[in-house]
């Protein structure tokens, strides 16, 4: 009874004593890691944010609100200081991944998942990334008066929105027509031709997005960032036309 008082305590911020980091990471999803660029680049200060977090009783859905102040901090930077600043625009958008993976490590460890949460999961994120898409796109438009900059950026606003669109709707598909993802064959058959990996850690996911569009940012160009992400991100939406085609 005792150690359930305690554990439970612990969980709501009123013990003294502080998770340690080893704990938090126990929370980190664990599908994740087999995606290199969070392994390697984001699982580290993700960890770490989490754990900061915990240590201060912060709940999950600040620790996703913060990353999306991060991201709009970003977009302001990039139109109003540009030049190097850009270098802090980009690392803020790197923390906007950063916390898009730490609320969920924090609500596990709290225990604490909800609609609320699962609301600011998925919108934070496209806000976030759509004002980073629009301030490069008009800052670029200031500085050149280039109308093709603003069709590009429409164009990759367009089709992150279709991506985050279509990913939603074919999990509410599968679920609604008890469909199993056809993907998972294809990347099972596959996995032996990538040295064990599976293909779909190479996929056009949340780290990739969020990488590219930093080093869009870091670099500032916003012409190729807009081409390679609109057009990733569009062969990866209309593909659910041929992986639904027959259902």
């Amino acid at each position: 009874m005792g150690n359930s008082t305690k554990k439970d305590d612990v969980k709501t911020g009123k013990d003294v004593k502080k998770p340690s980091l080893k704990e938090v990471s126990k929370y980190f999803k664990q599908d994740h890691l087999t995606r290199p660029i969070i392994k390697y680049i984001y699982y580290p200060p993700s960890v770490f944010y989490s754990w900061i977090a915990v240590s201060l009783g912060i709940s999950a859905h600040l620790v996703n609100l913060l990353g999306l102040a991060s991201t709009i901090s970003a977009a302001l930077i990039i139109y109003y200081l540009g030049g190097m600043w850009m270098i802090l625009a980009g690392f803020l958008v790197m923390f906007g991944l950063v916390a898009d993976l730490s609320d969920g490590t924090v609500a596990r460890y709290y225990n604490k998942k909800n609609a609320m949460g699962k609301w600011l999961d998925e919108s934070s994120g496209f806000i976030g990334i759509c004002a980073v898409f629009f301030a490069l796109m008009m800052k670029n438009f200031m500085e050149t008066g280039n109308v093709i900059i603003i069709i590009l950026g429409t164009y990759a606003i367009f089709s992150y929105m279709m991506i985050n669109y279509a990913a939603l709707l074919s999990e509410v598909l599968r679920t609604k027509f008890s469909l199993s993802n056809p993907m998972d064959n294809v990347r099972s058959g596959l996995s032996k031709t990538f040295f064990g990996l599976s293909p779909g850690a190479f996929s056009f996911a949340l780290d990739l997005q969020w990488s590219l569009v930093a080093l869009g940012v870091f670099l500032y160009q916003p012409f190729w960032l807009f081409v390679l992400f609109g057009t990733i991100s569009s062969l990866q939406w209309m593909a659910r036309y041929v992986i639904f085609f027959g259902k």
